[in-house]
């Protein structure tokens, strides 16, 4: 028997031959595949979340306060912090001849909070152990929380106040009698010290408000009434030439009264904002923030709102009756007067769907009022239209980028059927109610 050469060939070239037909049409179903991806989209899924979207002024101005220079200079020792309220003839510092009657100040106040503690600590106004160790995890979670928020002035109150949960628990169980001894020592070294500081001079208070330490204090280079008297091409001038400097001269400055005010400038495009329908000043209370200086938002009320749209620029004036140390502190200060909060579910607006009232087709030219806007939401494998408020007067639109505010199933005066974590169909090809979606 011979052997032939294109016998074994033969099944080689037959697989070669099969190979190459099943990559071209791998290549040809990946091909058509892509086609299909890009002629029929995915859809595109957001899940619906609260969120609360403020409607905002961005303003810069100054602000004014009824204030008195406490005259002192030296190296001062304050005995009061800012903010902190204080009568006419109260010590508000102390002036030390060398570094060493600070540091002695610092242990002897020190000492004195130690004292009060302990004395706090043996006034246990309950004899259940489970009410006290509520108490003391109850002050561990606050300091812990305080410590991982990085609020780092309100750790030493904190601390506090987990250690006199922990001295009243003691004293309840009998671990503790009573911490007398120790305060009695505490109290020894305390007036040791006193007659160390004795014959200091001291700076009071010239009169009834809130003190305010130089250092972290501002001084407007103009007076209130001639700021006030400023147009807002004149207040932005001043505002651009620094309109406050550090406060020196001096021990500090008493604020007196409860009301203080901003005045300030922002766009006339947005000043039209904070005038009503009639054109006056809103009549309702507005909040305001120093973004930077201080998170809190105080309530506060408009008092004049001029716009000038030959300078492009609006002037307005609003009354706050809320000090805090932080705003004490302030001289010119950008703000943001929030105007209105919003609390709804975050939908991307390219989501809403227009259909027709009669037939429910969909419609992209909305005319009259006889359409139901809405989503569709994914239920199961089924996508279900879900309808929530037109826009009109009692529902505005509420842009916050890309996104607008709707209200939730179950708010009152609504028909929005959109509920909380619903998943949103953003985008989808020939979305209808009851569409299957794989």
């Amino acid at each position: 028997m011979r052997w032939d050469p294109a016998q074994t060939k033969r099944p080689y070239t037959l697989w070669v031959l099969v190979g190459v037909a099943a990559a071209l049409v791998l290549a040809l179903g990946y091909v058509g595949y892509q086609a299909y991806r890009i002629l029929n989209p995915p859809n595109l899924y957001e899940t619906a979340l609260m969120s609360t979207v403020e409607d905002t002024v961005e303003a810069e101005g100054v602000l004014l306060f009824q204030e008195t220079l406490v005259p002192g200079s030296g190296l001062l020792g304050y005995r009061v912090g800012d903010g902190e309220r204080v009568s006419a003839g109260t010590i508000v510092a102390e002036v030390y001849s060398d570094a060493s009657q600070s540091a002695l100040r610092a242990r002897l106040t020190n000492l004195y909070e130690q004292i009060d503690l302990l004395e706090h600590s043996q006034n246990v106004s309950t004899t259940q152990i489970d009410t006290l160790l509520a108490e003391r995890s109850s002050a561990l979670y606050t300091l812990l929380d305080n410590i991982d928020r990085g609020l780092y002035s309100q750790i030493d109150n904190g601390r506090e106040s987990y250690l006199l949960a922990q001295n009243r628990l003691w004293v309840t169980t009998g671990e503790a009698a009573d911490f007398s001894a120790q305060i009695a020592a505490l109290s020894a070294e305390a007036v040791q010290l006193e007659g160390q500081l004795g014959g200091l001079a001291q700076v009071v208070s010239p009169g009834t408000g809130y003190f305010v330490r130089s250092g972290t204090s501002r001084q407007l280079t103009q007076s209130a009434d001639a700021i006030l008297a400023l147009d807002a091409a004149g207040l932005k001038a001043l505002l651009d030439q620094q309109a406050d400097a550090p406060l020196e001269g001096c021990a500090g400055k008493i604020v007196s009264g409860f009301s203080w005010y901003y005045c300030g400038v922002c766009t006339a495009e947005q000043g039209q904002k904070l005038l009503g329908r009639d054109g006056a000043p809103l009549t309702g209370n507005v909040q305001i923030r120093f973004p930077g200086q201080t998170e809190n938002s105080l309530k506060a009320k408009l008092t004049e709102v001029t716009i000038d749209e030959s300078s492009g620029l609006a002037r307005f004036v609003l009354r706050c009756d809320t000090l805090t140390g932080e705003v004490l502190r302030l001289g010119q200060a950008n703000a943001e007067i929030i105007l209105s909060e919003t609390t709804g579910l975050r939908i991307k607006a390219e989501a809403v769907h227009y259909l027709l009232e009669e037939t429910g087709e969909e419609v992209t030219a909305l005319q009259g009022e006889n359409y139901i806007p809405g989503v569709y939401v994914k239920f199961g494998n089924l996508a279900r239209f879900c309808r929530i408020d037109p826009v009109d007067s009692e529902h505005p639109l509420v842009q916050d980028g890309d996104y607008i505010i709707v209200q939730p199933k179950g708010t009152a005066g609504s028909v929005s059927e959109l509920k909380l974590y619903d998943t949103v169909i953003v985008s989808g090809q020939n979305l209808y109610d009851g569409k299957l979606l794989y």
